[in-house]
C-alpha cells in the first residue's frame, strides 16, 4: 500500500487542499478518520466505502465524497489506483456548487455536477503516466471551472469559525458567536454550508483529530492526548472512535495503517496535521 501527496498550483489553493495519488498491490480493509470533502478518481481496481451511515457505496469512477461526520472504511481490491483531491470547506460552493451539508456522508457522481467538463477531465487523469501530469489535469479542471463560476456570490467563508473549530483551547460557543458577527442562527446555517455540520458537531470532530494528531507525536498518556471537552476516559474513548475508527490504543499500536500513513505523508509533504483545513 502506498501513498503520495502533490500541491496543486498556487491559484487554486484557497479551493484545493492537495493531491494525493493512493495504490494497493492486495486487497486491504482500512479505516478512515472523519475528513473534509474529497474528490477521488479511481485509475484501477474498486471496492466499496461503508460510510458513518452504514450505508454501503460502490466506489464508481469519479465521485465526489462529501464531509464525513464519523469514521468511515474503505475496501479496496487489488491493484485499485486512486488519484484524490482533497476539497478545502471554501471550495465547496465554488468548486461544487452545492451545500457541504447536501453532501455531507454522501457518495455523488462527479459528472453529475461538471457533466462533459469532468469526463474530459477524467479521461486526461486516467492517460496521465505520472502524479505530476495528474495533477495538471486536475489544475486545469478546477481552473475552467473557476472561470466558468465567474463572480457568483455565496456567504463570506467563516474564517473566525475555522479558527474556533482548530483552537486547541476548546473554547466555548459564546466565544465564537462574539467573532462571528451574525447570530447563533446564522452561524449554524454558515457551519453547515461551509463545513456540513453545527458548530459544536463539528467541534467533537475537530477535538478528535487533534487527539490523533497527539498520538501521532508520540503522546501516550490519555489526558495529555485527549485535551479538554472530555468527562472521564470513556468518553475519551468512545468519541475517538467515533470519529478516528480505531481506539487510541489501537492507533498507537499501528493497527489502522492507512490513517498513519495519512499522518505521515501529510506531515511530510503537506506540513499539514489531520485537524487541519
Amino acid at each position: 500500500m502506498a501513498l503520495e501527496y502533490y500541491m496543486p498550483r498556487a491559484d487554486l489553493r484557497d479551493y484545493v487542499r492537495a493531491y494525493y495519488y493512493f495504490s494497493t498491490d492486495n486487497p486491504t480493509i482500512q479505516p478512515l478518520c472523519a475528513e473534509m470533502g474529497n474528490i477521488r478518481v479511481v485509475l484501477g481496481g474498486g471496492g466499496f466505502l461503508h460510510m458513518p451511515n452504514g450505508d454501503k457505496q460502490k466506489i464508481i469512477s469519479a465521485f465526489l465524497i462529501g464531509p464525513t461526520m464519523g469514521a468511515y472504511c474503505m475496501e479496496a481490491e487489488a491493484g485499485t489506483r486512486v488519484f484524490g483531491i482533497g476539497v478545502r470547506p471554501k471550495g465547496w460552493m465554488t468548486l461544487c456548487g452545492v451545500s457541504a451539508e447536501e453532501a455531507t456522508d454522501r457518495v455523488i457522481d462527479l459528472t453529475s455536477f461538471a457533466g462533459g467538463m469532468a469526463r474530459s477531465s477524467i479521461e486526461e487523469m486516467r492517460n496521465a503516466r505520472s502524479l505530476s501530469e495528474l495533477a495538471f489535469a486536475a489544475d486545469r479542471f478546477f481552473a475552467q471551472i473557476l472561470m466558468k463560476q465567474g463572480a457568483r456570490r455565496t456567504a463570506p467563508y467563516p474564517e473566525a469559525l475555522g479558527r474556533w473549530l482548530l483552537d486547541p483551547n476548546d473554547l466555548g460557543l459564546d466565544s465564537l458567536l462574539s467573532t462571528m458577527d451574525v447570530s447563533r442562527r446564522q452561524t449554524d446555517r454558515i457551519a453547515k454550508l461551509y463545513f456540513g455540520a453545527s458548530p459544536k458537531y463539528l467541534q467533537r470532530k475537530y477535538r478528535a483529530l487533534r487527539a490523533a494528531d497527539r498520538i501521532r507525536a508520540g503522546e501516550t498518556d490519555w489526558l495529555a492526548a485527549a485535551g479538554d471537552g472530555y468527562y472521564d476516559q470513556s468518553h475519551f474513548i468512545k468519541e475517538f472512535r467515533t470519529f478516528i475508527g480505531v481506539t487510541p490504543r489501537q492507533l498507537m499500536g499501528n493497527q489502522a495503517q492507512l490513517i498513519t500513513e495519512i499522518q505521515s505523508q501529510r506531515s511530510e509533504a503537506l506540513s499539514l496535521p489531520l485537524a487541519s483545513f
